[in-house]
């Protein structure tokens, strides 16, 4: 240590500054524990500017003695302390930490990591290993809850995950613009190809269901008996299925989470088709005998099964969904007749735009369609999940021309 007051002879050296030996700079102050606390830079502006950061760090009261910690000693400190949460939420925040976070930010200081490294490591996850914007999402909360315990500690200002997937999202609604609800003759062909006789009849009850309540695919699922009110007509959201990979050659498991958002615990109203298609679901698994034998985090007596009693998997009924579109396609190119040239590949979430879809041309007030479909708001119901249909569209712009020709 050089103990001359003066850098180079020539500046004068701040109470805590000294000039090293090799001609860099350093800073030392008591940090709140008492513990002295060193920083380090080339040049004396450098140095200066770190002194004012860490004044002012001192002063929101940031704790220096736990600065080197990793993110690994915090997501460690984290599943020590926090309560709060189901068991199988629990455990799929561990999974998601150790596949994704632990390999990219482990080792590495809570100090070190950046908004836009986190940006950076997001969007590599939907890039590099097409990882979904529901999975992605995930991921950025368990990163998150472990800045917001170093926060609370006073180890950090901020927590540098805030924000960070809204860059995110736009990349993926720029990619999902393709995603369209069925027009009303494809949504035709689509019930009358599942009400007839044949193997995928059997899929008629869960498609109905999801197709006529707007529901998510794990909430209707995760629907049991005892949610269902065939007396006043209603059903009872109040828990969604999950299944998720628990890690490469390890398989899947199911779990039972509470509902997406505060929003999404709800009421829907039951149609009579709805009706119907459960009550006929309900006979036909009494006639073959088939009963419930899953039994999900306490949650058993599960109403969509296969014939096993095992209650369904979302990407089997995505796969089935392909088949049923194909199977679709070939009566179309064999029937000259057809009233659609071609039918769309669709999947379980162009269900749930079908239905908010068809709300909207029937005119239903916007408002209940989204507390139906359990939105936070009725903004995300208008511009994420409702198409116009030619027919409805010409219906509208009908109404203006009669207005029009009225007035004059």
């Amino acid at each position: 240590m050089n103990n001359s007051r003066y850098a180079n002879k020539r500046i004068k050296l701040r109470k805590g500054e000294y000039q090293r030996s090799n001609n860099t700079f350093a800073y030392w102050w008591f940090d709140k524990n008492g513990k002295r606390q060193f920083v380090y830079a080339k040049t004396l502006p450098e140095l200066r500017e770190k002194e004012e950061q860490i004044i002012r760090d001192t002063l929101d009261g940031i704790d220096y003695s736990k600065l080197d910690s990793t993110i690994k000693s915090y997501f460690e400190l984290w599943k020590e302390i926090k309560s709060g949460i189901r068991e199988s939420t629990f455990t799929s925040y561990i999974r998601f930490y150790n596949r994704y976070v632990e390999p990219e930010f482990g080792n590495k200081k809570l100090k070190n990591v950046t908004y836009s490294s986190i940006v950076m490591f997001l969007k590599n996850l939907a890039i590099e290993k097409g990882l979904s914007f529901g999975t992605i999402r995930n991921i950025k909360v368990v990163l998150s809850m472990v800045f917001d315990l170093a926060v609370r500690d006073g180890v950090l200002r901020n927590n540098p995950c805030k924000g960070t997937l809204r860059e995110l999202q736009r990349e993926f609604e720029k990619n999902t613009k393709d995603v369209r609800a069925l027009t009303l003759e494809e949504q035709k062909l689509f019930e009358s190809f599942l009400a007839r006789p044949g193997h995928y009849h059997q899929y008629y009850a869960v498609f109905t269901t999801m197709l006529w309540t707007g529901m998510r695919v794990g909430e209707v699922l995760g629907l049991r008996w005892e949610d269902i009110d065939f007396e006043n007509n209603e059903i009872n959201v109040n828990h969604i299925l999950i299944n998720y990979d628990k890690g490469k050659g390890k398989g899947s498991i199911f779990a039972i989470n509470p509902p997406k958002t505060k929003n999404s615990n709800r009421t829907v109203p039951m149609l009579p088709k709805v009706k119907e298609a459960l009550l006929k679901e309900k006979e036909k698994q009494e006639q073959l005998g088939i009963c419930c034998l899953s039994e999900i985090d306490g949650y058993t007596n599960f109403i969509f099964l296969n014939s096993k009693g095992k209650v369904l998997d979302y990407k089997k009924l995505n796969n089935r969904l392909t088949q049923i579109s194909k199977a679709i396609n070939k009566e179309i190119l064999a029937d000259g007749n057809a009233t659609v040239d071609e039918f769309p590949h669709v999947h379980n979430h162009i269900l749930r735009h079908t239905f908010a879809t068809r709300m909207r041309e029937a005119g239903a007030d916007m408002k209940a369609v989204s507390d139906m479909m359990g939105h936070e708001g009725i903004l995300i119901t208008l511009t994420t999940y409702t198409d116009a249909s030619r027919e409805f569209k010409n219906r509208e712009i009908a109404l203006l021309q009669d207005y029009c020709e009225n007035a004059m």
